[in-house]
């Protein structure tokens, strides 16, 4: 049955009039609607995750096994299972393994280790021949013992708790054979997550991004659903013969931020359930691993992520913030004042680019701050077109990086710049992009996400600044596919190697998107910090793009955008092709 007609079967038993007029809408030939309605409808439902596994999982899963049934009946390559016991077993260990013995495929074992006082549990089902219980063994040293005692290819790391899906271990040897076509081979493929609660349904999945080296330092996303070659493993601690990792988090860190380590693979499917809020727990030892790994400062963020500190030169170069301003000092005074008398930046320039102000208390303040041998104002007598502003006050600044600063921007923390630097200088990064929060404190700007609403999109707009959201990801430093020109620094001298912002085509609308895109293509990554906040007033000196008078330049600069850089369908990597691509609050898509 057809994955859209199960969902209106469900609405109609659920909802039976809304599912009536979206049949009309199907009938009359308005299926944009229709399929726009229908997804409204059953997410506004309950068990509507239960539905998606039905649909997505469940029979992906039988689809994989049906034309590929090599995926099951082949014995390469083996897998072996670590599950490392905290204590005596209980339930959580039984539940796990109970998970593990359900999955289908003959060539994998299951190797449990156990700590020092312990002894071989007597109600966990050791009497299978796939399974091997070693006792007496310390966390540091489970790793090393199970690959020891197997000669499997690859290792599945399982945490007390955890449940393994059914089909997982067939799906992972499906994705190892597509990922395995490309060169270099991946160290590591890793797969989504979901939670279950204390009755063991399954709720909230966690659909994760590709591969972000930033992310990962930030928050181990791979290490909870993941496979390990066993040649990278072994590799990893032969480097470190002394070292005992404390899990086996520790170790797919060692191998995936060795110099020169190929990305690992995302396979998207839901590999495995763990208890609710597992994934915002501590990780012992992570801390000090990754610091030792970066050879970096590392602190404990939010929700059991990690904050590093990157280095400055020990000469700081100069920065120039470019505000763009016609009139309205209601707003470009705090602004000024607080880049001026509240940024602890040692050495900055601020380019005031005045777009024709004709207000005398405006002009009477250009000439107050134009005594601070810090400020530049720089005219600009034409019609307004926020990418030639800033390309030509960029041109005018003396900076060796520039920030570009909406003139409704607040300073609320003086190392929101410091912050910024802390990324742009490090090398192959381009722009980096400020958390920017609305006045309620609420996020307005989190990151950019390329293909929402086939176009592109504010991750996470609306969250409250303080909680964990989706995953924590408006939380941590990261990996963006572009950034808002509303506080996006960048070296100047890349700001130009790209033609800066494009003046023609995207002169008030996605410019900023563009040159985020730009920089991606040549090479650069973008990069979102946390650490760096703001307060915006947005659109409030020139007004929203929707409004009635901007509607045609906005829909002209809406088709340039999305021709340019093929957005309907795009697949940004910090997104997932199970998230709703119609919403910046990462709801699932149905």
């Amino acid at each position: 049955m057809p994955p859209e007609l199960i969902v209106f079967l469900y609405v109609l038993i659920r909802r039976p009039v809304r599912a009536m007029k979206i049949a009309w809408w199907w009938l009359t030939r308005r299926r944009v609607r229709a399929r726009g309605q229908l997804g409204a409808a059953v997410r506004s439902l309950p068990a509507t995750y239960r539905l998606w596994i039905y649909i997505k999982d469940s029979c992906a899963a039988s689809s994989v096994i049906a034309h590929d049934p090599s995926a099951v009946a082949s014995l390469e390559p083996a897998i072996a299972l670590h599950l490392h016991l905290s204590s005596e077993a209980d339930g959580d260990a039984e539940h796990t393994i109970a998970s593990v013995l359900r999955n289908a495929g003959p060539n994998w074992q299951l190797i449990v280790t156990a700590p020092v006082h312990s002894s071989r549990p007597a109600n966990l089902p050791f009497d299978d021949p796939r399974m091997q219980f070693l006792a007496h063994v310390s966390p540091g040293l489970g790793v090393r013992l199970a690959l020891e005692h197997t000669g499997a290819d690859w290792i599945v790391p399982l945490t007390e708790g955890s449940r393994l899906h059914p089909s997982a271990l067939v799906r992972f040897r499906h994705a190892l054979a597509r990922a395995c076509e490309a060169a270099p081979p991946p160290m590591v493929i890793y797969a989504d997550e979901d939670q279950h609660d204390a009755f063991g349904r399954r709720r909230r999945p966690w659909f994760k991004p590709g591969w972000d080296r930033d992310l990962f330092v930030s928050q181990d996303y791979v290490f909870s659903a993941c496979m390990l070659s066993r040649e990278a493993a072994e590799a990893a601690l032969a480097r470190r013969p002394t070292w005992h990792p404390v899990s086996v988090a520790d170790l797919t860190a060692a191998i995936l931020l060795q110099p020169g380590a190929p990305p690992p693979r995302h396979a998207e499917f839901v590999a495995l359930s763990r208890p609710l809020d597992a994934w915002s727990q501590v990780i012992p030892a992570r801390r000090e691993t990754i610091a030792e790994l970066l050879d970096l400062e590392v602190d404990d963020g939010p929700f059991g992520t990690l904050s590093v500190t990157y280095p400055l030169p020990a000469l700081p170069p100069k920065v120039s913030l470019i505000v763009p301003t016609r009139d309205r000092l209601d707003l470009l005074e705090p602004c000024v004042r607080g880049v001026l008398e509240e940024t602890d930046w040692p050495d900055l320039e601020l380019v005031v680019a005045d777009n024709e102000s004709i207000e005398p208390e405006t002009l009477a303040y250009f000439e107050r701050i134009a005594a601070d041998r810090r400020v530049n104002v720089v005219r600009w007598p034409h019609p307004y077109n926020f990418s030639a502003i800033n390309n030509f006050a960029v041109a005018q600044a003396s900076g060796t990086y520039v920030c570009l600063l909406n003139n409704d921007t607040e300073v609320i923390e003086r190392g929101w710049l410091t912050a910024m630097m802390r990324h742009a200088v490090r090398t192959g990064v381009g722009a980096v992009g400020a958390r920017l929060l609305y006045p309620d404190r609420s996020i307005q700007h989190a990151g950019v996400v390329v293909g929402l609403g086939n176009a592109a999109g504010h991750a996470h707009r609306g969250l409250p600044a303080g909680k964990p959201g989706y995953f924590a990801q408006a939380q941590v430093a990261r990996g963006a596919t572009a950034v808002t020109a509303a506080c996006l620094l960048v070296e100047r001298r890349k700001f130009l190697e790209v033609g800066g912002l494009d003046e023609t085509g995207l002169a008030i609308a996605y410019n900023d998107v563009d040159f985020c895109l730009k920089l991606g293509r040549a090479g650069y990554r973008n990069m979102y910090e946390p650490r760096a906040v703001l307060i915006h007033h947005e659109s409030k000196s020139r007004g929203l793009d929707f409004a009635p008078e901007h509607m045609t330049r906005y829909l002209r600069e809406l088709a340039v955008f999305q021709e340019r850089w093929q957005t309907v369908g795009y697949k940004d990597f910090m997104h997932h092709v199970d998230l709703d691509i119609a919403s910046e609050e990462y709801k699932l898509a149905l």
